[in-house]
């Protein structure tokens, strides 16, 4: 990829950023819709005035969000954290990428994990803010057993509450928060190979979702760890 080039002095990205502080998200945005790679004095002035953000409206922060996450480039939202972003409107992101995973079968922070979920999702609001905000609840969910193995037990009850919360502050609308909602609270729940598994999975979570569940909990799977992909769902599940 290609830097974004600029011959401006770094006092005129700072003046630009203070006159309008949405231009920093902005940043992170086009880089994730065109593939660009953000120049290193925007970059530092971004980092520098990234407080600024909490000036802005959620209506407007939420706007740019979902362009950046619909975009070719979801996980570019790292680049957000990295500067000092996602601190001020969405902190419990920071809460992810800053937990790990001691367990057989993650190989990644949590964060770092959501990052490559939405990777596997479909360009759809609901479907990568779904794939965002999976495992939101695990930070204030993990335990460690006594072979220092972390567990998430209850992470995705959890996370639905406070993915609603998230939602709620941002101002999105009801239809999205009640769908995200849906995709959390299910996204581990079991379903079985079997007609009658299946049909009580459906009568559970709700025909309407019961698609989108699918999907996100095969994303979920495909970014935990490429050894998830050939073992058992019961054995997967020993370790959360």
């Amino acid at each position: 990829s290609t830097p974004i080039k600029s011959s401006a002095a770094s006092d005129v990205y700072k003046r630009q950023f203070t006159e309008d502080a949405l231009r920093m998200m902005r940043a992170v945005r086009f880089s994730a819709q065109l593939g660009f790679r953000i120049e290193e004095k925007t970059k530092a002035a971004i980092e520098q005035l990234a407080p600024n953000l909490s000036h802005i409206s959620a209506e407007r922060i939420q706007t740019e969000l979902v362009k950046l996450l619909k975009s070719s480039h979801p996980d570019y939202i790292r680049e957000a954290y990295h500067l000092g972003m996602t601190r001020i409107f969405l902190p419990e992101l920071d809460a992810a990428f800053e937990t790990t995973q001691n367990n057989p079968h993650h190989c990644y922070t949590v964060g770092e994990h959501l990052m490559h979920c939405m990777l596997y999702t479909e360009s759809d609001k609901s479907m990568r803010i779904a794939a965002l905000l999976h495992d939101i609840g695990k930070p204030v969910t993990r335990t460690t057993d006594e072979q220092g193995i972390d567990h998430f037990h209850g992470h995705a009850g959890v996370g639905e509450e406070m993915a609603a919360r998230i939602l709620r502050r941002l101002k999105f609308d009801n239809d999205t928060i009640t769908h995200v909602r849906k995709l959390v609270k299910y996204h581990d729940y079991p379903i079985e190979t079997t007609p009658r598994a299946v049909r009580r999975a459906i009568n559970t979570i709700g025909e309407t979702y019961f698609s989108d569940v699918l999907a996100i909990k095969k994303a979920d799977m495909m970014a935990q760890s490429l050894s998830l992909i050939h073992i058992s769902e019961p054995t997967r599940r020993s370790y959360i």
